[in-house]
């Protein structure tokens, strides 16, 4: 191959380098996962005013998906703590807010639409028994749960909620740990097949989604009428194996799995009929 051919080659394979505003923006994305999973919601209240502070033009949807994802997350942390926060739902208002802004720029963005119905879940439930509010909520989320629920692509991100959802609405809404487990699986193999893509996604684009997956079946396995402790374990690791630092797996999820009696205790434990 002359050298004319070869440069040619080069072009049409090797993406074009990043300007300083799309590096910039690729390293606060990644502070934004790495501030999540390590539970540092300081951390991602700051992120979240400094996207804001960053003109990335043409990249805006992607700024403004952070943004409403650093709040997002900056609340599901907070669920964690003891006492509870008392900002969650204000959290909760300003991330659906910023998603709401990507989706004006991005109509048909799945990751925008899973990630508002994450955060509307989250606002239902912290709505408890005020009815008027949770039927309010539900009003503004019914769109989006219908197309969620009919969803059959490949997105991680996506099938975490679909699968979340499954495991805590009703039957009647669509509710099915089976369906669950399977849906959390096919995001597993969505997020597989994600990561082995010939040409790898930009560094501000979303790609997290395997690990949370995984965290999901866990929980499951390890709240099923009787929990099967080893498979999720096996979970657990799998998603630490992702994610090593991971507070919430690590510090919170795996020693509540690992206090389960192991199945033949579980097995002893119950009266012969």
């Amino acid at each position: 191959m002359n050298l004319l051919a070869w440069t040619l080659a080069l072009a049409v394979v090797a993406p074009p380098a990043a300007s300083k505003t799309e590096a910039r923006l690729g390293e606060l994305a990644a502070a934004v996962l790495s501030a999540d999973y390590h539970g540092d919601r300081p951390e991602l209240a700051r992120l979240d005013a400094e996207l804001g502070s960053l003109d990335a033009g043409p990249l805006n949807d992607y700024r403004d998906y952070w943004r409403g994802f650093a709040l997002w997350r900056r609340a599901m942390n907070g669920f964690n703590e003891t006492p509870t926060p008392a900002d969650l739902d204000a959290d909760l208002v300003k991330a659906l807010d910023r998603f709401q802004s990507a989706l004006a720029r991005r109509p048909d963005w799945d990751d925008v639409k899973s990630a508002m119905l994450g955060a509307w879940g989250n606002r239902i439930f912290l709505a408890g028994s005020d009815s008027e509010k949770r039927k309010k909520l539900l009003e503004e989320a019914g769109a989006f749960y219908k197309w969620i629920m009919a969803y059959e692509g490949e997105n991680p991100r996506v099938l975490w909620i679909k699968g979340g959802l499954q495991m805590v609405v009703p039957p009647a809404s669509g509710g099915d740990w089976t369906r669950a487990a399977a849906t959390l699986r096919r995001g597993v193999a969505g997020a597989w097949k994600e990561a082995s893509a010939a040409m790898a996604a930009p560094p501000w684009a979303p790609k997290w989604g395997g690990a949370e997956n995984l965290m999901n079946l866990a929980y499951l396995y390890s709240h099923l009428p009787t929990p099967e402790r080893a498979t999720a374990l096996a979970y657990a690791e799998g998603a630490l194996t992702k994610v090593p630092e991971w507070h919430y797996v690590r510090d919170i999820q795996l020693p509540q799995i690992e206090a389960l009696p192991a199945k033949a205790e579980v097995a002893a434990a119950v009266p012969a009929p």
